[in-house]
């Protein structure tokens, strides 16, 4: 069934989990294309929203000098809207790859695991490991297969 990111229940806060999902443990996906599919397969049912606005990501760490050697300088700055922009568009473009609608800009998005996945970095590599597919459409479907079977860790609520 068709569904649309404006559909995903919205957070305000950062302890905050809609009354409308189920209870349980949820993590951040990591915001990249595949971050992005394992949102969209989790559904609104299953996945909540966040604001995240350029002003709340921390900063970007910066490095000068060769490629191959230590970094001659190192510095930090600030990320910008035009930065959510970039990763956006880039999320975007490999959605539409897959056929999946674009997804809007300035929120976290929190995907229902089992108890045994502490954070985002976890999932990616639980998905990853078993989804050696380049094409984003069969990443979509190895996606979808490899969520359900994280998702059925979780024990029944009583």
């Amino acid at each position: 069934m068709a569904h649309y990111w404006s559909e995903y229940p919205l957070a305000e806060t950062d302890d905050q989990v809609p009354g409308e999902l189920p209870a349980g443990r949820y993590v951040s996906v990591i915001p990249n294309g595949h971050g992005a599919l394992t949102a969209w397969v989790a559904g609104p049912h299953r996945c909540f929203r966040r604001p995240y606005p350029a002003s709340a990501h921390p900063p970007v760490k910066v490095t000068r000098g060769h490629p191959g050697k230590e970094p001659e300088e190192v510095w930090f700055e600030p990320f910008t809207e035009e930065d959510l922009r970039m990763v956006n568009d880039d999320v975007n473009s490999y959605l539409a790859e897959a056929g999946v609608r674009p997804q809007p800009r300035g929120f976290e998005w929190n995907v229902l695991v089992p108890e045994s996945i502490r954070d985002g970095e976890d999932l990616e590599r639980a998905l990853r490991a078993k989804n050696n597919y380049i094409e984003p459409t069969e990443v979509l479907t190895a996606i979808r297969r490899l969520y359900e079977s994280v998702v059925r860790q979780i024990p029944p609520s009583s």
